[in-house]
């Protein structure tokens, strides 16, 4: 059997793309990341699971578009440009901005009758626990201090003034969305959630973990990870190998 042709969208990337897949993972990135950010997943995933990513507007191949400010605008284009591939089980996986957008990407293709077979959240409260805060509008070294302190308090690639100059734009933005977000009674999902907890993550609570079963259409599995806020970072592998019992589920 040969792959179908797939409309190409600038909204997704096809990191692996199988003859004949028996699901697709498709990974949402976090505030500043993009869709290189998931390229190391594609080893530990089977051969027949497709791994796609979601490239935001403004960044990488797409760095001359306008970065998008807004949650319904990003949920829109990522939801709209998945409809070409809801032919195989689509599985969403968002972290930290991204685990929001995938709760509301999973909304639009659940409205348009495209179910999921699962969504996992990881190291982000629900919608209706959205933490207060504005830093898209404080000034640049508000924001570079904010993405030290998540990286773990190290040296980070906005240390260096022409990548600074490149990216606080696109990085402003993303907060812009994500501290903008609001729902105060969001509707369940008919999928699962599967929330990532990172242990040492002081932006991400085991009660705000928790607190997603009211959205989620069957009972909540919570996944418990050693490390901080990008815990994905240092053991990409090991992630993979405990949403695979979930993947290969028919």
């Amino acid at each position: 059997m040969s792959a179908p042709l797939f409309r190409r969208s600038a909204w997704i990337r096809e990191l692996r793309h199988s003859p004949a897949p028996r699901a697709r993972l498709v990974c949402m990135p976090h505030a500043g990341g993009s869709a290189s950010f998931f390229r190391g997943w594609r080893e530990p995933l089977p051969a027949d699971v497709d791994l796609l990513a979601v490239q935001y507007p403004g960044r990488e191949d797409r760095f001359g578009e306008a970065c998008v400010s807004d949650m319904q605008t990003l949920a829109e284009g990522t939801a709209h440009a998945l409809r070409d591939y809801a032919d195989r089980p689509l599985f969403l996986f968002g972290h930290s901005l991204g685990a929001s957008l995938a709760y509301e990407v999973a909304l639009r293709l659940e409205r348009d009758g495209h179910p999921l077979r699962r969504v996992f959240v990881s190291a982000h409260p629900p919608p209706h626990q959205q933490r207060g805060s504005d830093l898209y509008r404080q000034d640049d070294e508000a924001l570079i201090e904010d993405v030290r302190r998540l990286a773990g308090g190290g040296a980070t690639l906005l240390d260096e003034p022409e990548v600074r100059a490149m990216f606080l734009p696109m990085l402003r933005a993303d907060y812009r969305i994500i501290e903008t977000y609001r729902r105060v009674e969001p509707p369940p999902l008919q999928a699962p959630i599967e929330v990532l907890l990172p242990l040492d993550d002081s932006e991400f609570s085991r009660d705000e973990a928790l607190s997603w079963q009211t959205l989620s259409g069957d009972r909540l599995v919570v996944h418990e990870f050693d490390g901080g806020h990008f815990y994905l970072q240092q053991q990409p592998a090991a992630l993979v190998r405990r949403l695979l019992p979930s993947l290969l589920t028919r």
